[in-house]
């Protein structure tokens, strides 16, 4: 059930708003403006945590556990919307936030099945997409894209691109996808390279 919860001064979780069987949302921080906290999802009997802050127009979500570098944005909601598109109003998580939020956490299964049990697939997807883009600049280095530069744009379009070709699934983010791979490549470099599936730390890149 998603039961939104808020601590109180005794330190005990409350339950507080609305109810769905997707997720449990531990609220630390409340505003109008913002909701920062925790939520709980479960996936094949195993409970994930991640770290959630909530706006009127971004929602982020990042992993506690498993692969703890993976950050996950829903698309940025512009000032000119109506407010139904919002995700946050007047303190309370619409429709559609709740919506962008459980697309989120489809991802984020997605992201961690894939690096599970077929890591050397996003190391020769990464691969390939950086092999796209190496030609137009010599000086890059591999893993080691600044997301905001311009050049990382095509890059994170190719490899959603071949990532959506290769696994049938298209992740909310092309940049995103690039940020948490070449996070992950470089935190867990042991899964790539040996298949791991539990995740090791490291900071080698090849």
């Amino acid at each position: 059930m998603f039961v939104q919860h808020q601590i109180t001064n005794s330190s005990k979780l409350e339950p507080v708003a609305l109810a769905t069987d997707d997720f449990e949302l531990y609220v630390q921080e409340k505003s109008q403006q913002k909701i920062a906290g925790k939520i709980q999802f479960k996936y094949l009997n195993q409970t994930f945590n991640a770290i959630i802050i909530i706006s009127a127009h971004t929602i982020q979500i990042k992993a506690q556990q498993a692969f703890s570098c993976i950050k996950l944005n829903a698309p940025i909601i512009s000032t000119n919307e109506f407010e139904q598109k919002f995700y946050l109003l007047n303190g309370t998580i619409t429709k559609h936030g709740h919506q962008q939020i459980i697309w989120l956490l489809l991802d984020f299964i997605h992201l961690y099945n894939v690096l599970r049990f077929k890591p050397g697939s996003v190391l020769a997807l990464y691969r390939a997409a950086f092999t796209l883009v190496k030609h137009q600049n010599p000086e890059l280095v591999f893993g080691k894209i600044d997301t905001a530069a311009p050049i990382a744009k095509q890059l994170a379009n190719n490899l959603r691109q071949l990532w959506k070709r290769k696994h049938k699934y298209e992740l909310g983010n092309a940049r995103d996808l690039l940020a948490n791979v070449q996070d992950l490549l470089d935190n867990y470099p042991l899964q790539f390279t040996q298949g791991n599936k539990a995740p090791e730390r490291a900071s080698v890149l090849s």
